[in-house]
C-alpha cells in the first residue's frame, strides 16, 4: 500500500523516537501495542488524516525506534509520548492507544490531563492490576503470553529467537487473537518481522511484559483519582471483550462495549469500525486551534 504519512525521527528522554505523521487539523496521537508499530494505523490513517493531523509514533524499543536498555513501566513510555508531543509543539491532542499503547496512554492523561482532551482505547486495560490484586484463572490462561515473556524474560527471548516468524504468525493468525486467522497477509507480517528481527528488539518487547508485573502494579496503585476527560473503550468480542468496567474503576465519563466479529487486532480486523469511531468521538474537537 501506498505509505500513509511521512517519516521523522525525534530525540526524547535521551533517544531516537521514529514517527509518522500526515494530514491536517486537530492532531490525534495513536499509540500501538506489541508486537506491532506504527503500521498498526497503516489502514485507517488515510480516512483520519482526511479531517485530523495524525501522529503514529513507534513506542521505545520498537518499530523502527531505539531499543534502550531500561524505561519500559508504561509511565516512562508516556514521559516519552509526552516529549514527543511537546517537541511538535502541541498543546492539546486526541489520544488512542491500543494493547500496551492504551495503557501508556491511560498514564499520559493522568499524569497531563490539561494536554489529552479525548482518550480512546481498543482492547487494553489500564494495566494488569495493582499491587495485591488477584487475577482469576480464566483471565490468567487467556493472557498465558504475559506470563511467559514477563517470568524469565532472558529464557523467553532465547525460546522466541530461535524461530521468531513462527512466533509472530501464531499471534497474528490464530483464532485465540483473531475472530478470522486471514487479517494479516504476508507483507504485513514481514513488515512486524523486520522491526522485531532488529537486534535487541524482542528483549524491548519482553520488557514491556516484565515492567507490567513490577513497576506498572505499583504506578497503577498510585494513581487515586479518576480520570475526568472523556474516555470510549472498545474491545473484540473475541478477545477481551467488554472493557468499559475496567475503564470506569478509572474514569467518570466512559462508553463503548464489544466489537462484533472482532479479536484482539481492533484497527487490522475492523479499521472501517475504527474509523468510524475514530471521526465520531473526536469530533467535538475537530475545529480546535
Amino acid at each position: 500500500m501506498p505509505d500513509p504519512g511521512s517519516h521523522h525521527v525525534a530525540v526524547v528522554n535521551g533517544f531516537r523516537m521514529h514517527y509518522v505523521i500526515t494530514g491536517g487539523g486537530y492532531p490525534l496521537v495513536f499509540l500501538h501495542g506489541w508486537p506491532q508499530s506504527w503500521y498498526e494505523w497503516r489502514r485507517i490513517i488515510p480516512s483520519i488524516a482526511a479531517r485530523f493531523t495524525v501522529i503514529t509514533p513507534d513506542l521505545r524499543g520498537l518499530g523502527d525506534s531505539d531499543r534502550p536498555l531500561t524505561g519500559y513501566d508504561k509511565r516512562t513510555l508516556a514521559s516519552d509520548v509526552y516529549a514527543l508531543v511537546q517537541s511538535l509543539g502541541l498543546s492539546k491532542i486526541g489520544l488512542i492507544g491500543h494493547d500496551w499503547g492504551g495503557t501508556v496512554a491511560y498514564y499520559l492523561a493522568y499524569d497531563h490531563p490539561e494536554l489529552v482532551e479525548r482518550l480512546m482505547i481498543l482492547d487494553s486495560m489500564p494495566g494488569l492490576g495493582r499491587t495485591g490484586d488477584k487475577i482469576n484463572r480464566e483471565t490468567a490462561k487467556r493472557l498465558w503470553h504475559v506470563f511467559f515473556h514477563a517470568g524469565i524474560p532472558d529464557l523467553a527471548e532465547k525460546l522466541i529467537s530461535t524461530n521468531l516468524e513462527a512466533y509472530l504468525r501464531y499471534f497474528f493468525s490464530s483464532t485465540v487473537y483473531n475472530y478470522s486467522p486471514a487479517v494479516f497477509d504476508d507483507d504485513d507480517i514481514a513488515e512486524y518481522l523486520r522491526v522485531y528481527s532488529a537486534p535487541g528488539a524482542v528483549r524491548a518487547g519482553l520488557q514491556y511484559y516484565r515492567t507490567a508485573l513490577q513497576e506498572d502494579l505499583e504506578s497503577l496503585t498510585s494513581c487515586t483519582r479518576k480520570l475526568t476527560l472523556p474516555v470510549t473503550a472498545w474491545a473484540g468480542e473475541a478477545f477481551l471483550g467488554n472493557i468499559v468496567p475496567f475503564w470506569q474503576a478509572v474514569a467518570d465519563s466512559v462508553d463503548g462495549g464489544e466489537v462484533k466479529h472482532c479479536g484482539h487486532f481492533v484497527a487490522e480486523e475492523q479499521p472501517e469500525f475504527t474509523i468510524r469511531q475514530t471521526l465520531d468521538f473526536f469530533s467535538p474537537i475537530q475545529s480546535r486551534p
